[in-house]
């Protein structure tokens, strides 16, 4: 005999359990809801006059002591390597296709800017140009697609990394570059102008990369996840 389907009161019941253990994102909850209902279902099929809070309960204990954290462990680690093959991906994209031309570019300016810098400076505006601009093109990104990630950012796993670029931008390239180009300006080395140049072009691409890689997060959370929360959806 085929079992009685979950009403939609019943689920709704189910995503609110899961709701107060502090599981919000949508990967994890609709996840979660599809494991729990599942074996709700089970257990109300094997005992049909069993409580329906009581069957929650059973079915939230079979996941073992660590109830739904495992599950979301699991469902996080996945969307984790998804975005990093996602931003090698966007990152390569500008090395072996037409959109070479916009490093090559950047190449260009970088040496401009080089030629430019005041011979007795002492490598001080290397370290703080380094760091404003890597800040500056932090946010650049976001604020175009604040709409999206403002809806997103708070209820989706994904959406939330796929802005783990932006510190890549403001710590990595904005800090690293700038302490190496100033230390290898102070002690005269002769890679100095390559590494600022190499400096240049990355820290200047991530603004397209983080633009992608948020834009791409997005699309991606609205594709599958939309039609479950109409309310956020853009």
């Amino acid at each position: 005999m085929p079992s009685t389907p979950l009403t939609q009161e019943q689920i709704t019941a189910i995503r609110t359990f899961i709701n107060k253990r502090g599981f919000n994102t949508i990967e994890v909850e609709m996840e979660a809801l599809d494991h729990m209902a599942s074996k709700v279902e089970a257990l109300l099929e094997e005992k049909p006059d069993m409580n329906f809070d009581l069957a929650i309960t059973k079915a939230h204990a079979s996941f073992g002591i660590y109830g739904l954290s495992t599950l979301a462990e699991s469902i996080e680690g996945g969307l984790l390597q998804r975005f990093k093959r996602q931003f090698f991906k966007e990152l390569l994209s500008y090395f072996n296709s037409s959109k070479i031309l916009i490093p090559i570019g950047l190449a260009i300016i970088g040496y401009f800017l080089l030629t430019q810098y005041p011979a007795n400076d002492r490598g001080m505006f290397l370290r703080l140009g380094f760091l404003v601009y890597g800040f500056l093109l932090a946010i650049i990104p976001y604020y175009i697609l604040r709409k999206g990630m403002k809806r997103w950012e708070k209820r989706s796993s994904f959406v939330k990394m796929s802005t783990y670029g932006l510190y890549i931008t403001q710590f990595g390239f904005g800090q690293i570059f700038g302490i190496a180009t100033e230390t290898l300006y102070k002690s005269g080395s002769l890679i100095f102008p390559y590494v600022f140049i190499a400096g240049f072009v990355l820290t200047s691409l991530s603004v397209f990369i983080n633009y992608d890689l948020m834009k791409w997060g997005i699309a991606t959370v609205n594709e599958k996840w939309a039609k479950y929360m109409p309310e956020v959806a853009v």
